[in-house]
């Protein structure tokens, strides 16, 4: 089981019994609750726990713990229910002894007026055993209904009530004895409930009616015989926090916000905990793993985690660091990752930080952390980086040295102007600097840098405005949304048509050809962490946290919830098989991985890893050695696909090929795993796809798009894109012609790609198909000088 369910975190495994495993569960406000999974051999018993369930539902009584919610098609299927916190009735005889006297009479009661309340409702238990019965504040409650098929119905249950009495009173000896415990009225009725034959038990609402003749019964509630001391996770960390001195609870929140969300491949040891810290810090920080350790809270096998990912939504402090600090864990993991991968790499200096990423990261590390301190590692990782770019610097102090002089000649420009030579030398100068700054636009706004170039082209044409004119540049657009901000989620369409933006829970569709938004409805109210497009672009799906929705763009509705979410927090994605009959979600830092049959209602490939083809009818999945090909309904074995990434893999449209991006390069592979070419496309991106005549593949990482032509392997196109983030690709859909392509990169920029090459555009290129600077741009870009028309 993962660390997530639903909309449930999971905490510490209670006592289940059987063939069910339950778990202590947090919802996302906190709340306590108790999640069973009953393990489910075939179909059979998978319906008879989805009717079990469904009669549990239906149970109302003080006596039972409520059930609060049933996913009988979830994958693996659970219950959740109300949580009882108390001893069972198990553990408190073995720590306590057996049960004697009227306190035998008011455990009967109280056992048999919820079998009652359970069989009414039209129920049955189906695993009464001494696990099953809670000792709590309030008195016996009965739980892990709905958890068992209930097979034998209601007179299995009396029978298992029976053996309850019996165990009570005799402890692990249970067998019904001389009458020591067990008075002559109350043995009467087990010895009833315990008839080798079923119809000739009382069924549970006689047991009831006899025990209520006692007066034994009726006399007091059965309490648990010590305080219960049960309390949730939240309530367990912050007593551990109320009891360290001051100066140690100044780096609980440094420690436990370094814990969260580790990705698999990550660690984090007590080294890079106490790194470039004060011995008295270092001293701190050991005595709150002891604390936290002892209570079960962090574990230390070799590297430190959080033991139960539930704490996140189960204590409140923890909660609150992690909403002041959640822009900037991100940048953190993303550093602490990056300074431990140059460690280990021996320090090299391709592995620093260069550009946004250093620039992010610095920031973040000058005022935008609170309680996070950078490690001794991180420092130096950060220090290196910026010597780098300093000793660059260096290097094109020429170049520094040129600018200066134009800021001189712009400083003077009043006096100077009148002079012909200065005019002509002030013009030199600026239309460097406009090819200059065309060169830094070209990346995330290909059509300004165009007329930027333009620009500087007519102010002089000196040589490096003429490069920048003729600059070759396979992107012929660009649309950034309008209202992206850091938290915007972004979704292109399969045909390239659209591009869906979800920001401060409104969803909004832009046309990317006009720029127009074409509709906007409100958000669900759950947290999305993911959207994908439906083949035919008409419909979005929206993964959230627990379920999921589909969104009807043409009429603006929002569907009921359905299926499951992703919880764990990091990065998501999520898209739709070819067919549209799929729809799969995945977070890569958790292997969190699920896939939907939208047409039959319930989870399809569970526990697999499946690429789907067109049409839905072939898919390729996964398992080492154990890989199968499956074709309507048939599996064939396909062991050469042990070593291959699934991630990486995309059908061509076909069916009959498979596109898979390896360590050593791109090979596109019959389905009986025989390469269709004798060399590889490299270098290997991550993310394929194909067009939808076959004929083009496109592979994106996090920052570059390329386009091959299979029938001879030639490179189309290759760009650099605006960074994603780290280990997150870009997406790239072809136009349904296949003559471009739309690349959505970072802050919510789509790029469009022009596939049919040819010449630099001209001057005259530029102003037919773009136009020049307007003035709003020209002031934007060029500040210095007053606006010309450059067309």
């Amino acid at each position: 089981m993962t660390d997530r369910l639903g909309g449930y975190w999971l905490g510490a495994r209670l006592d289940g019994g059987g063939h069910v495993i339950v778990r202590e569960a947090y919802d996302e406000s906190g709340t306590r609750h108790a999640l069973g999974v009953p393990l489910l051999p075939d179909a059979a018993s998978r319906a008879r726990f989805a009717a079990s369930a469904k009669a549990a539902g239906h149970v109302r009584s003080l006596s039972v713990a409520t059930l609060t919610e049933a996913c009988p098609d979830g994958e693996p299927p659970y219950l959740v229910s109300e949580y009882v916190p108390g001893p069972t009735l198990r553990q408190v005889v073995n720590r306590h002894g057996p049960y004697t006297g009227d306190d035998l009479y008011r455990l009967a009661t109280a056992t048999a007026t919820a079998l009652a309340a359970v069989h009414e409702a039209g129920a049955a238990h189906g695993a009464l055993t001494p696990e099953k019965v809670v000792l709590g504040a309030e008195g016996p409650r009965l739980v892990g209904l709905g958890l068992a098929d209930g097979d034998g119905g209601p007179p299995a249950d009396v029978h298992a009530w029976g053996r309850l009495l019996v165990y009570a009173a005799y402890g692990a000896d249970d067998r019904l004895g001389k009458g020591e415990r067990l008075d002559r009225p109350l043995r009467g009725i087990v010895a009833a409930a315990l008839h080798p034959d079923p119809d000739r038990r009382p069924n549970a609402r006689q047991l009831l009616m006899s025990l209520l003749d006692a007066p034994q019964s009726q006399q007091g509630r059965l309490l648990p015989p010590e305080p219960v001391d049960d309390p949730p996770l939240g309530a367990r960390a912050e007593a551990l926090y109320a009891r360290l001195a001051p100066s140690d609870q100044e780096l609980v929140a440094d420690v436990f916000l370094r814990l969260v969300e580790v990705a698999p491949d990550d660690e984090v040891a007590w080294d890079e905990l106490v790194s470039g810290r004060s011995d008295d810090e270092a001293a701190s920080i050991r005595r709150v793993l002891e604390a936290y350790g002892k209570a079960g809270l962090i574990s230390d096998r070799g590297t430190l985690a959080i033991t139960y990912p539930a704490l996140l939504r189960a204590w409140p402090r923890l909660r609150e660091w992690l909403d002041g600090e959640r822009d900037g864990l991100a940048v953190h993991r993303e550093l602490a990752r990056a300074a431990r991968r140059w460690e280990a790499g021996g320090r090299q200096e391709a592995a620093l930080f260069q550009g946004e990423p250093l620039d992010r990261a610095l920031a973040w590390a000058a005022g935008g952390r609170r309680r996070v301190t950078l490690s001794g590692g991180e420092r130096t990782f950060l220090d290196a980086g910026v010597a780098r770019v300093r000793r660059r610097a260096r290097r094109r102090r020429v170049f520094t040295a040129g600018l200066l002089a134009v800021v001189v000649l712009l400083a003077g420009w009043q006096t100077l102007r009148q002079q012909g030579e200065t005019e002509r030398r002030l013009e030199h100068a600026m239309a460097r600097v406009a090819a200059s700054r065309a060169e830094a636009l070209r990346l995330t706004d290909p059509v300004t840098a165009r007329r930027l170039s333009l620009a500087a082209w007519r102010l002089a044409p000196v040589p490096e405005s003429r490069r920048a004119l003729g600059a070759v540049d396979a992107a012929v657009a660009a649309f950034t949304d309008p209202l992206a901000g850091p938290r915007s989620m972004h979704a292109v369409s399969g045909d390239g048509a659209r591009l869906a933006s979800l920001d401060e829970g409104t969803l909004r569709v832009y046309d990317l050809d006009t720029g127009r938004e074409i509709a906007r409805t409100a958000g669900p109210e759950q947290s999305v962490r993911a959207m994908a497009w439906a083949p035919g672009s008409r419909t979005l799906a929206l993964v959230g946290v627990d379920r999921s929705y589909l969104w009807d763009v043409a009429t603006a509705r929002l569907g009921p919830p359905f299926g499951r979410g992703l919880g764990t927090p990091g990065e998501q994605s999520a898209w739709f098989s070819p067919g549209g009959g799929l729809l799969f979600a995945a977070a890569r830092q958790s292997g969190e991985r699920w896939a939907w049959d939208l047409r039959a209602r319930r989870a399809a490939y569970v526990g697999e890893y499946a690429v789907v083809g067109p049409d839905d009818r072939v898919a390729l999945v996964f398992a080492g050695k154990e890989s199968q090909l499956r074709r309507d309904g048939r599996a064939t074995p396909a062991p050469w696909l042990e070593r291959m990434p699934w991630e990486y893999a995309a059908f061509a449209p076909d069916g009959r090929r498979v596109a898979i991006a390896e360590e050593s390069g791109i090979q596109v592979y019959e389905l009986d795993g025989v390469p269709t070419e004798d060399t590889r496309l490299r270098p290997s991106p991550g993310n394929l796809r194909f067009s939808a005549d076959g004929r083009l593949l496109a592979g994106t990482d996090n920052d570059h798009v390329r386009v091959w032509r299979l029938s001879d392997g030639a490179l189309l196109a290759a760009r650099p894109v605006a960074a994603t983030g780290a280990d997150r690709s870009a997406q790239a859909v072809f136009t349904p012609d296949g003559r471009r392509l739309r690349v959505l990169t970072g802050r919510g920029t789509v790029l469009t790609i022009d596939l049919g090459g040819g010449p630099p555009p001209t001057a005259d290129d530029i102003c037919s198909r773009y136009g020049g600077l307007s003035p709003q741009d020209w002031a934007r870009h060029l500040p210095e000088l007053p606006y010309r028309d450059t067309c």
